[in-house]
This record gives structure tokens, C-alpha cells and sequence, in this order.
């Protein structure tokens, strides 16, 4: 629960999009079991509609009702708040990816094509990070919303949706086009797989700081709804 600096209200964060979350690990896992390894280009079709799906919802969700982000400094700090460390999946699967990782190094594991054993062994982490993600989107979206009423134009759902999903995949942020989901989800896998292995961490949120004044950028006018715009 966190409180508004500007109407000292309490909010408190909605609950995850469970359905919506197991959709997109159950797309997910069925495209690492039909390639056996994953890869951008590998996710394709069949995580794209349920990820948009999901992240359109967390997008609606801040417009209708925005978190109390408002500023640079509290976007970040919610930002960089750690979720818990998830509990380890396979303990098998677990314990060889370990063993792979001592013998080429964690960076270079990381790096390499990630094979489906090692997606079983993320277990919960998987699904503790992609619903990170959504909730990363709504913190984005929610800040996005501020900024535009404050500049006196009501934001459009869709273009909030669209420069949120964008800054968070790291894309050149283009309201006016749909964003692609891929490299998200591919960063949303990654991140449970070093969460779940042992030298890992909890699915913290990438850069904090630099995603929330990457935020701070987006004009207003790219966000609001056409009619608003002179």
C-alpha cells in the first residue's frame, strides 16, 4: 500500500491479472516445447495476443484508475521496489542448470539459446515475472496518465498502452503504432530464469531509474486522446 503525496489517500496496487498471466506462461511454454529453445524471434504468434492482451488491461487499469506516480521520483522508487524471491521449480532441473552455469559461467549461460528444461526449472518464477511485467506497465501507464491531465488533455487508453509497452521493451517510443511483444516476454523469461537458479535474484525491475525518466519524456500531446490535441 502506498500513499498519494498529493491527496495523502492510501492506494492499493490491484490484484494480479491471473488469468491473463497464465495465458501468456501457457503460450510461452508451448512455443519453447514445440522449438526446445528460446529465442526473440522463436515466441512469434503465439505469445503476441495474450501478452496484448495483458498488457492492455494493466494499461486500462491506470487510466481508469492511475497509481500515485505522478512524478519522476516516485515512478522510480515504485519502480525499484523488489518483489520476493519466488520459490525454485524443479529441484532437478534446478541443480544441472546450476552445474552448467559453474562450468561456462552465468554470463555466458544466460546468454546462450535457454532450453526448455530450463524454463521448467523457472516454475514460479516464470509466472512471478510476467506478472511483474504487467504490473510494470501499469506503473508506467499510471505515470503517463498524470503527466497528460496535468498538461490539461485527457489520455487516449490505447496510446498510454502503446508508449508504455514501448519503453518497457526498450523501443523507440511511437504512440501511434502497435507495439510488438516479443523481446518483452523474451526479457520476462530471462529475468525468472536468473531469478529461479541459485546465483540469481528476485524479478526485479531493469534500470529503474533510467525507465522512469525515459517516462518523464514522452510529450503529453503523443498521449492524448486526437480530439484534444490543437
Amino acid at each position: 500500500m502506498t500513499t498519494s503525496a498529493t491527496t495523502g489517500t492510501q492506494w492499493s496496487p490491484p490484484p494480479p491479472d491471473d488469468s491473463g498471466v497464465k495465458a501468456v506462461v501457457n503460450g510461452l511454454k508451448s512455443a519453447l516445447g514445440k522449438a526446445g529453445t528460446l529465442t526473440a524471434s522463436g515466441l512469434g504468434d503465439a505469445i503476441e495476443a495474450p501478452a496484448r492482451a495483458l498488457t492492455r488491461r494493466a494499461a486500462e487499469g491506470a487510466v481508469a484508475a492511475p497509481r500515485p506516480l505522478a512524478d519522476e521520483k516516485a515512478l522510480a522508487r515504485a519502480l525499484s521496489e523488489r518483489p520476493g524471491s519466488p520459490l525454485l521449480g524443479s529441484t532437478a532441473a534446478t541443480a544441472l542448470a546450476a552445474r552448467v552455469a559453474r562450468k561456462v559461467g552465468p554470463l555466458k549461460f544466460l546468454a546462450r539459446k535457454t532450453p526448455m528444461w530450463v524454463v521448467a526449472a523457472a516454475g514460479p518464477a516464470l509466472y512471478a515475472s510476467v506478472t511483474r511485467g504487467a504490473d510494470e506497465i501499469g506503473m508506467i501507464a499510471s505515470h503517463l496518465v498524470h503527466r497528460t491531465r496535468a498538461a490539461g488533455m485527457q489520455p487516449d487508453p490505447e496510446r498510454v498502452w502503446r508508449a508504455a509497452v514501448q519503453l518497457l521493451s526498450g523501443a523507440t517510443v511511437d504512440a501511434g503504432a502497435d507495439p510488438r511483444h516479443g523481446s518483452l516476454v523474451l526479457f520476462w523469461m530471462k529475468r525468472a530464469v536468473k531469478a529461479a537458479l541459485p546465483f540469481g535474484a528476485s524479478v526485479a525491475t531493469r534500470d529503474p531509474a533510467s525507465l522512469a525518466a525515459a517516462a518523464t519524456t514522452v510529450p503529453p500531446a503523443v498521449l492524448a486522446r486526437a480530439d484534444e490535441v490543437v
